[in-house]
């Protein structure tokens, strides 16, 4: 999978890309990651890429022209067809992420994320997107709240869906089977689990998982795992 994220601050990501299976999977060519920097089509002396609110001079505003120019320029520099991709804005939006957007998301070949700052980018952007690209365009929120930076949420997002991808985590049933499975319509939670010592602060693991009765202890399993 390709990953093209659109931030003025791509030394964000450097950490969460460097480490664990993340950076495994870049190594392993499993997954490939790539910045664009808006400034960078700012045309004036200093690439301003904010600017006033027309009538609410309180907050800046990202301006709509450089985001468009850095999306085009993913899909130019990419030879990107309208089925290799999608255009993900994290953002306050009526469709929250969850698992069933993430395994989708993972099949993906290209994903562009676009992170904001600011009051939000002119509307501007959305009204080009949306006509050019309108089935590529997602504007996805993580729950009913506000970030000050956008970069987490797109994190977030990247984590759940690179997860997903093939070999990027070794034992696929770690994330077959686990809590919002598609396989239960995302109506479960993972069952409790325990490891060693069998006594800790006087509760003991449950003794059934002592008897190595496979039979036994995956009916555990199914009767513990809690419905949603």
């Amino acid at each position: 999978m390709y990953i093209h994220i659109i931030t003025i601050f791509p030394e964000l990501f450097d950490s969460f890309f460097s480490t664990s299976l993340l950076a495994k999977a870049q190594e392993k060519w499993i997954l490939k990651v790539d910045f664009c920097n808006p400034r960078q089509f700012c045309t004036d002396k200093h690439q301003q890429i904010d600017d006033e609110i027309y009538w609410w001079w309180v907050w800046m505003l990202i301006k709509a022209q450089p985001i468009i120019d850095a999306v085009e320029s993913i899909i130019k520099n990419n030879n990107l067809k309208n089925s290799d991709f999608k255009i993900i804005f994290p953002s306050p939006a009526k469709e929250v992420f969850n698992q069933k957007l993430s395994y989708t998301f993972s099949k993906q070949e290209h994903l562009i994320f676009v992170c904001w700052r600011y009051e939000w980018i002119d509307y501007r952007r959305e009204l080009y997107i949306q006509k050019h690209y309108p089935e590529q365009f997602e504007k996805i929120s993580l729950w009913q709240f506000i970030l000050l930076w956008w970069e987490v949420a797109t994190m977030t997002m990247i984590e759940s869906i690179s997860r997903l991808i093939p070999w990027v985590i070794k034992e696929s049933e770690s994330w077959q089977n686990e809590s919002y499975s598609l396989k239960e319509n995302m109506q479960n939670l993972e069952e409790p689990n325990y490891t060693r010592p069998e006594i800790v602060e006087w509760f003991s693991v449950p003794e059934i998982l002592l008897t190595w009765n496979s039979e036994e202890i995956e009916m555990r399993r199914k009767e513990n795992t809690k419905t949603i």
